[in-house]
């Protein structure tokens, strides 16, 4: 039996709680998640290369992917690319890679893990069935906003900037249904 394989495309903002999702929708089809962070960099010969915030960035995701994966037995296959061209990059990858689906999250009108014209593009180009996963605006894995609800009494008279920078999406959140739809 052929093991399904889900490319999950990421370029920029990561969220725990799209991650765990992710995650949990592979393990539920005993799929292998592919994972693929795409860095982009200018074309312009002038240009120094890609910005550092954006390889942290890339750098964080990629590890966050592997924890959750690990605590729920999930196979997971981690890539990074640098690229002039996000939506080729992913096109040729998805194929290069075998994988039947890409999996998507939107939070109301915005993109979660890619820029919504980015998802436009990938959806467009009919590259592979997208899976497109629906999230709650504002419990889409923004840890800042649901900390600050959380803990805004223990925060008054203290620093902000001290918050935890990582925190388990919160059970409410990741047992929430999700709509997920397939755009083939």
């Amino acid at each position: 039996m052929k093991t399904v394989r889900m490319l999950l495309p990421f370029t920029h903002g990561v969220d725990l709680c799209a991650i765990e999702h992710a995650i949990q929708l592979a393990k539920s089809w005993s799929a292998t998640l592919v994972v693929l962070s795409v860095i982009s960099v200018p074309q312009e010969r002038s240009s120094r290369g890609a910005r550092l915030e954006h390889i942290q960035q890339s750098k964080d995701f990629l590890e966050a992917v592997k924890q959750k994966a690990a605590r729920h037995h999930v196979t997971v296959e981690r890539y990074e690319v640098f690229t002039s061209d996000i939506y080729q990059s992913i096109a040729m990858l998805t194929r290069e890679l075998h994988c039947e689906s890409i999996v998507v999250f939107v939070a109301g009108q915005k993109g979660v893990l890619l820029h919504a014209s980015e998802i436009k593009q990938l959806i467009e180009g009919e590259i592979a069935q997208i899976l497109m996963v629906r999230l709650e605006p504002n419990k889409s894995g923004s840890m800042r906003h649901l900390l600050e609800k959380t803990l805004s009494p223990w925060l008054r008279g203290k620093r902000r900037d001290k918050v935890l920078q990582e925190q388990e999406c919160p059970e409410s959140v990741a047992k929430t249904p999700v709509n997920v739809g397939t755009i083939d």
